[in-house]
């Protein structure tokens, strides 16, 4: 059954429910992938890292929709493992980074893991579920970036 839309009710607030989900779901993930030493945050960034040979800092914050102080800091561990290489500098210069060797080899130890937990979400979800869902929060992460 579904809750009432009583936008009045502190329960029914978007922006809480929706962070809720996302504060459960990546508990979910970071205990399947904790035993490959990084966190879900990091294995996407170092994911959209392998996609293409190297990426501006600006392009990657772009691409992953994060603000460039939390991709700064999501990126320093990752950097101090030698898992990411930076390039350039920062302060108004152009920052390069890209996925070492060894962050290659962590991405393809970790996707196992990475791959369990999306089956296990998705079949929580029902793939019909999450499909639909998907496209509903894409269509409103576009909307709400261009109403900001």
């Amino acid at each position: 059954m579904s809750k009432e839309l009583n936008f009045s009710l502190p329960e029914n607030c978007v922006c809480f429910n929706l962070r809720w989900v996302t504060r459960a779901m990546t508990k979910f993930f970071d205990a399947e992938m904790r035993r490959h030493g990084i966190r879900p945050t990091q294995g996407t960034l170092l994911l959209t890292l392998r996609a293409k040979e190297s990426w501006s800092m600006a392009d990657l914050s772009d691409a992953l929709g994060m603000e460039r102080t939390t991709l700064v800091r999501t990126l320093r561990p990752l950097q101090r493992d030698g898992l990411v290489m930076a390039e350039g500098s920062g302060r108004g210069g152009r920052v390069e980074l890209s996925i070492t060797a060894e962050g290659r080899e962590k991405v393809a130890a970790a996707m196992p893991a990475w791959r369990a937990a999306q089956r296990a979400a998705v079949k929580t979800l029902g793939e019909q579920r999450w499909s639909a869902l998907l496209a509903d929060l894409e269509t409103a992460a576009l909307a709400l970036d261009k109403a900001s």
